[in-house]
């Protein structure tokens, strides 16, 4: 086999498995039992062993590498269009990004993304959706606010942790809840981390992500205190292979409520907030007059937080990324983000007065 009829033989399979891949994925039983339980734990451990050695985001380092070969290459390509008059410049040029984008899909997949086709929460819990009612909604947030307002003053004298601390309480807690929901090995956690995306980060909104290429956490450095164990245990859990957002909070939730006073403070602000907004204007004003004057603050912090958002940026990436998830099977899109209150009502793990 000639070497260029080699390469283009390479590329046309990259590509073609890449489109499979995206078009037809393995089926949820397949990928718990082969990837979920199987390589990704092996994966995991390994990737983030890596990444946890820098001080510095290697997502960043991978993000910058890529841009600056694909405007070298262009600037490549499209001199030889000059230089020969010619647009079959072009076309390789499109076969090689668009090879080149297959590799880092599948890179993607191989590393995380393949978690997005794993059995959802529900199958791994006593779920009972009938639980969920309007009246259940309310409990939830009126038990939200009874306990934001009963943890508050332990929670900051506790104290909260810092941007890039790693609280053993929650990796411990994590690897219990894992234990629980039958993961085979503990998640190595990610030393959480700051990015060179961190302006765009204040700019849409995001608090945290989970960076797939080499496994890492990263926040978003503006996080109040209260809001931070809260994010790095939805991230952490992330890191798990809990993909979906409702998902990764939910065992994130699990995990910060046992993880001392500060996390489980965290989750109950984070709580009161997610859930009234799911009540009707008059049912949530009666539920957060309720709330005393310590969340209420710290509530504040956050809106002063939020006022760096530009809602251009903002709209723009919740509909990149609501458009991601859908791609990848979880057809609520960012909408999915609110599901993890069903999931708290219909499996009853924060036992509610009425349940």
């Amino acid at each position: 086999m000639k070497k260029p009829f080699a390469k283009t033989f390479i590329k046309l399979t990259l590509i073609a498995v890449a489109a499979i891949m995206a078009l037809a994925p393995p089926s949820a039983p397949t990928v718990e039992r082969y990837y979920a339980r199987g390589l990704y734990p092996f994966i995991q451990g390994n990737l983030t062993a890596l990444s946890n050695r820098s001080p510095i985001a290697l997502f960043d380092l991978t993000l910058a590498l890529l841009v600056a070969v694909t405007i070298g290459a262009w600037t490549f390509w499209l001199r030889r269009v000059r230089r020969e008059k010619s647009i079959k410049p072009i076309g390789r040029g499109l076969f090689a990004t668009l090879s080149g984008a297959s590799i880092v899909y599948l890179w993607f997949l191989g590393a995380w993304g393949l978690n997005y086709a794993r059995p959802t929460i529900e199958s791994q819990v006593a779920f009972d959706d009938s639980r969920i009612t309007p009246q259940a909604v309310r409990l939830l947030a009126e038990h939200a606010v009874r306990e934001a307002n009963k943890t508050h003053a332990a929670a900051h004298a506790e104290g909260f942790p810092s941007i890039h601390e790693w609280p053993t309480a929650l990796s411990d807690a994590l690897h219990q809840v894992e234990r629980e929901l039958g993961r085979p090995s503990p998640t190595r956690v990610a030393h959480p981390k700051t990015s060179i995306l961190s302006p765009f980060y204040r700019a849409a909104g995001v608090s945290g992500q989970l960076a797939p290429f080499f496994l890492e956490t990263l926040l978003n450095p503006d996080l109040t205190g209260p809001e931070r164990p809260a994010v790095l245990a939805h991230e952490w859990a992330h890191l798990s292979g809990f993909a979906p957002e409702s998902d990764a909070s939910f065992v994130g939730y699990l995990a910060a409520l046992r993880a001392g006073p500060a996390a489980e403070y965290s989750v109950w602000l984070d709580l009161v907030s997610e859930s009234a907004n799911q009540l009707q204007p008059v049912t949530q004003r009666l539920v957060l007059e309720k709330l005393a004057a310590g969340p209420r603050q710290d509530q504040e912090a956050i809106r002063q937080r939020l006022k760096a958002l530009v809602r251009p940026v903002e709209r723009m990436a919740w509909s990149t990324y609501d458009q991601m998830l859908k791609s990848q099977g979880v057809d609520e899109g960012v909408r999915s983000y609110s599901r993890v209150i069903q999931l708290l009502i219909g499996t009853d793990v924060l036992k509610l007065p009425s349940q």
